[in-house]
């Protein structure tokens, strides 16, 4: 047992202290909190503990909000007043960006989400011997939730009634019908509509993904002289929602039911300067016969691979627009394009209330 305060926060929203100069990761804690801690992974260079009891604690400290918040793995900074959850991403992009591409990066003031609570449309849940939840914190182990306060209310509605717990439960909800199985719904952004699938990506928080596409709009700064490749592009729908703005728009994206989607979304919304193709980007980014004014980048967590970071250099887009959803692989791969691009500035949004994750759009202009 040891009595440490909080000194700071980690990029995964833990606290941090010291115990004989080796810093130790602390969960739900605050920064000038004093806390008894148990050692849990004691390693080289770090350590990890959990808090055993609460000597003082924050006067901002929320607590008992959700009876399942200290063992299930879908919350991480709960315990933090939305204000300080809002200070801890926007200091937490800030640093990571300054450490790793050592540059003078504008970073704008983080875009909130209207909803801190019941903003998720769409739901992955387990399910084992009869019973339907999260895994606990670093197990396999169920925690039965039958209210979750990130989820839309109409997927908690839903949850209660169900009674086939399969291995896994995949829900999604536009509001006002709740899918479940292999068909679509119609998602509303701004004034274009979306058919989404179970399978398909999507943004989970409407609210803030309409802020967003209205920020990749403004950067990407497209006229009719322009044409946008939108890479990892999903169901089409940051392309499509570009599509007015620009002569032609090229999507890539390697989940085949996503552009199945994709192209039923070009006909719903009536689009004819968009095109889609199903594969791997790494794999055809190379021989597509278009050439990009502008380029869009949405790729998933493990950011760009090299290969098609040397294929965005080469076409020398006069603008490159990069959504990220971590931080850390896009300070990797500013650190490369900065060296072709001017880093102009970055936008944090908080489409993930109440964890410690941080969508961040980048905007780069080719020197």
């Amino acid at each position: 047992m040891y009595e440490v305060k909080i000194i700071d926060y980690d990029h995964k929203g833990r606290g941090m202290a010291r115990i004989n100069d080796k810093i130790i990761f602390i969960p739900n804690t605050m920064i000038d909190e004093v806390v008894k801690v148990e050692i849990t992974l004691n390693k080289k260079k770090y350590m990890e503990g959990k808090v055993i009891e609460y000597i003082e604690k924050s006067k901002d400290r929320i607590d008992n909000l959700c009876p399942f918040y200290e063992v299930c793995g879908g919350c991480d900074i709960l315990h933090l007043p939305y204000s300080k959850q809002l200070e801890y991403k926007y200091n937490k992009v800030k640093n990571i960006i300054n450490r790793y591409v050592k540059e003078d990066i504008v970073i704008k003031d983080i875009v909130p989400s209207d909803n801190q609570f019941n903003y998720r449309n769409k739901v992955v849940m387990h399910a084992k011997d009869n019973k339907i939840g999260y895994y606990s914190k670093g197990t396999n182990s169920i925690i039965e939730i039958d209210n979750c306060l990130l989820l839309n209310n109409k997927l908690n509605d839903y949850i209660k009634t169900i009674t086939n717990k399969k291995d896994e439960v995949i829900l999604r909800t536009n509001g006002d019908i709740v899918l479940d199985n292999d068909e679509t719904i119609t998602m509303n952004i701004g004034k274009y509509k979306y058919l989404v699938s179970l399978e398909s990506f999507f943004q989970i928080n409407d609210n803030v993904t309409y802020k967003l596409y209205e920020k990749i709009k403004e950067y990407s700064s497209a006229t009719r002289e322009d044409n946008i490749l939108d890479l990892y592009c999903g169901t089409g729908t940051i392309g499509i929602y570009l599509s007015d703005t620009c002569n032609k728009v090229l999507g890539i994206e390697i989940n085949k039911q996503a552009i199945r989607d994709a192209n039923k979304n070009k006909e719903l919304n009536n689009i004819d300067n968009i095109e889609f193709i199903a594969s791997d980007v790494s794999k055809v980014i190379n021989k597509v016969n278009f050439k990009p004014t502008i380029v869009v980048v949405d790729p998933p967590r493990a950011g760009l691979d090299e290969f098609t970071i040397k294929e965005i250099i080469k076409m020398n887009p006069k603008r490159l627009v990069y959504t990220s959803c971590d931080p850390m692989t896009l300070a990797r791969d500013l650190n490369i394009l900065k060296y072709y691009f001017n880093i102009k500035e970055i936008t944090p949004f908080d489409m993930f209330p109440n964890t410690y994750h941080v969508e961040n759009i980048a905007l780069l202009e080719k020197k």
